[in-house]
């Protein structure tokens, strides 16, 4: 059974629950209510008649004159008028066509005798039920032409009150009739308004998982449904953007390794046939396939090394690192590089607070963007690392170069994978070394980011988290 149908049966069950208890309690509630009101009338038509019997009875009439009278009130009223003595011994009454029996002699106990009447109900013996009320003349002393009579009990049928009932459960039960099938219409549409969006969020993924990515789908309906259509939205648009880089990620490897593995099978195809055959030849084949077979090894290497960060598997050193110190031997890695290229590379520190990392990681950033901002200088240009303490939780450390710098398209990229900068100075390395160097920054709690104009150089600029200050303070007065 889909959810469609479970929703639709569910609420026809709650609909009906619902219905089955209302209907029980009006039933319960009309009842009683009906069984007050013949109670009520048959008070209101007996007690008069009792009056005047008993006005008459206290003058020279007695009961047997009074009777002719009592029979035309029972068929005016619909009722039946018993004498009882005082035993409950039935002495007359006014329908010889009863079939009830009477009320039963219970009702008759001297103990009972009081000037209200006693009501009761019974079952009468033809299974009909009665509604009663007993008045005695013992209440009245002045009475005396009873003719042994004790009890003048007035009784009528309750089918009268079941007729009632009746007329009033057929219009309650078309009612409830006409509500059940509005509300399976209503309970159609409302589980439709569910089901749909669902059934839709459900066709897309089905899409999704057979690899058509670009699936969207209306967001409608309960907000409860709406919020899941946005977060399926939100997550189509990722897993498709994922894809999208998991393609790019596998042809910018390719690309990668294309041009070396080339290399390498062309001068091993021309060691194995011979077309190498001088020293020289030799000498310049083995060494070119050593190179970028080293290549292909820091390739694959610096994968690794970017998947292990972004996956939090390359564990990462938290002990008190003093940047300057990492800075100097940054660039001491670099001195003879610039100069062979004819470049200026100077320092610009402030007096830095440690910061909370690993030694190693933070000197492969620098080290990296030392390395990027030799790539894109032109020679006798000038490339400056500042160190600033522009906030008492924060240290940058800005790699600025006089370079050709890079547009808004560039800057957006510049930590992407593979990403050379097309046009900005030499293409050598693996394009990844900026993207560890972001990855290293973001595991330390701190961030990469660029600033360029086109003509004027590129500023990177590293922002760390420092140490606690009142930690630092105490360090020093230790030492």
């Amino acid at each position: 059974m889909d959810l469609r149908s479970r929703l639709i049966l569910s609420f026809i069950l709650i609909i009906l629950v619902c219905l089955g208890v209302i209907a029980a309690f009006a039933a319960v509630t009309a009842v009683s209510s009906l069984d007050r009101l013949a109670a009520s009338r048959l008070n209101d038509k007996a007690l008069p008649i009792f009056i005047q019997v008993r006005a008459l009875l206290r003058g020279q009439a007695n009961l047997d004159q009074v009777w002719p009278s009592i029979q035309e009130q029972a068929e005016a009223n619909d009722l039946i008028f018993y004498l009882y003595d005082s035993k409950g011994n039935l002495i007359k009454k006014t329908s010889e066509n009863d079939t009830s029996g009477g009320p039963p002699q219970t009702l008759f106990s001297r103990t009972q005798v009081g000037i209200r009447p006693l009501r009761a109900d019974f079952t009468g013996e033809d299974g009909k039920t009665y509604l009663c009320a007993a008045f005695s003349f013992s209440a009245y002393p002045r009475i005396t032409n009873t003719s042994g009579a004790e009890w003048f009990v007035v009784s009528t049928s309750l089918s009268s009150t079941e007729t009632i009932l009746s007329d009033l459960i057929r219009p309650l039960l078309l009612a409830g009739l006409a509500a059940l099938v509005f509300s399976v219409i209503m309970a159609f549409f409302l589980a439709r308004s569910v089901y749909k969006p669902v059934s839709r969020v459900k066709e897309a993924a089905a899409l999704i998982a057979a690899g058509k990515y670009d699936q969207k789908v209306p967001v409608e309906g309960p907000w409860e449904v709406r919020e899941l259509a946005a977060s399926f939205n939100e997550m189509a648009k990722q897993v498709k953007s994922s894809q999208q880089t998991l393609r790019d990620f596998v042809a910018d490897v390719s690309h990668e390794l294309r041009t070396p593995l080339t290399s390498i099978m062309g001068f091993a195809q021309a060691l194995h046939d011979g077309t190498a055959q001088s020293q020289e030849s030799v000498i310049k084949a083995s060494g070119i396939i050593d190179e970028e077979s080293q290549r292909m090894i820091r390739l694959v290497n610096n994968l690794l090394e970017l998947s292990r960060l972004e996956s939090g598997q390359l564990r990462i050193k938290k002990e008190e690192v003093d940047l300057k110190e990492v800075i100097e031997q940054a660039r001491e890695i670099f001195d003879l590089r610039t100069e062979e290229k004819g470049l200026f590379l100077i320092t610009d520190l402030e007096p830095l607070p440690p910061v909370l990392g690993d030694i190693d990681r933070l000197e492969q950033v620098f080290a990296n963007l030392l390395d990027n901002a030799i790539k894109h200088s032109i020679q006798e240009s000038t490339i400056t690392i500042r160190g600033r303490h522009p906030s008492p939780d924060t240290v940058e450390i800005s790699v600025i170069d006089t370079g050709p710098g890079m547009t808004a398209e560039q800057m957006a990229h510049a930590f992407e994978r593979f990403y050379h900068g097309e046009g900005q100075g030499e293409r050598s390395g693996t394009g990844l070394g900026l993207a560890i160097a972001r990855q290293i920054a973001l595991s330390h709690g701190g961030d990469i980011r660029v600033s360029s104009q086109p003509g004027k150089g590129s500023e990177f600029i590293v922002r760390l988290p420092a140490m606690d200050q009142l930690k630092y303070c105490s360090t020093q007065i230790k030492k």
